[in-house]
């Protein structure tokens, strides 16, 4: 099996998304190589080419080619129900992401207003002023949160040196309509049994999401040993977290 292929350009989409009905998606990153703070072991895209959290500003694509891009494609397809920023890595990295997210809105209301914006974000920016503020031009910001642990941290995302779980935890805390979620994975390395699992209950029990999504590996993985885990574990382990935190919790599989 392979892995998916980047995205070519800066719009993608609309694709019928199993969590946010019709999503359509906004690339902010390059689209000749994964741009990411993380290097997840089970990441679709594949290995991470640059791993960092202060990237070069000139890899990026310019506002207006993002905002043309945008506007155009709000016009073509009608019936959004998600505006989505994700893509080839970390949205966030983008050094206009703020400026990019308030403009995205404005264009939304104009032209879908029915339209929700969402983030998927792996939340190691979320110490920066500058993403924090933005996040509350979001209706859906939804966080990566896979360990509660360095070690586990270190093992299945493999985040950039400059990456302090500490830090993610604490800027999760101040996101207003926090979702997370999470890739839970077995084999060689684990959150779904003993420390690592308490590690990453104990850090969703802090953070107090709204809502807490937990999905696998329904695609291919770079990496060997990496296992998925089967809906009805998914079930059980959501079923605990609910009756142990307190949290509402939805699974996600592929049918």
């Amino acid at each position: 099996m392979k892995l998916l292929p980047l995205q070519t350009g800066i719009i993608y989409g609309p694709i019928n998304s199993r969590r946010l009905g019709r999503s359509l998606g906004i690339n902010l990153l390059p689209t000749d190589h994964k741009l990411c703070s993380f290097d997840c072991v089970y990441c679709h895209y594949g290995r991470t080419d640059v791993k960092t959290v202060s990237p070069d500003a000139r890899l990026f694509p310019g506002v207006d080619d993002i905002l043309t891009a945008v506007e155009q494609a709000l016009a073509t397809h009608r019936d959004v129900d998600y505006v989505t920023f994700s893509g080839n890595g970390e949205p966030t990295l983008h050094p206009q992401f703020p400026a990019i997210a308030a403009a995205v809105r404005r264009l939304a209301a104009r032209l879908q207003p029915d339209a929700k914006l969402a983030v998927f974000s792996n939340c190691t920016t979320l110490h920066l002023p500058h993403v924090r503020q933005a996040m509350d031009i979001f209706d859906a910001p939804i966080m990566k949160l896979d360990a509660g642990d360095s070690r586990t941290l270190a093992r299945i995302n493999r985040p950039a040196p400059a990456v302090k779980p500490e830090r993610m935890v604490e800027g999760l805390k101040e996101v207003p309509r926090l979702v997370t979620q999470s890739v839970l994975i077995d084999g060689k390395v684990s959150n779904v049994r003993g420390a690592a699992f308490e590690a990453w209950l104990a850090a969703l029990s802090e953070v107090r999401p709204v809502h807490v999504q937990i999905y696998s590996t329904d695609r291919p993985v770079p990496e060997a040993g990496v296992n998925k885990v089967p809906p009805a574990a998914l079930q059980r382990i959501a079923r605990e977290v609910e009756e142990r935190a307190g949290l509402r919790v939805t699974a996600y599989w592929a049918e």
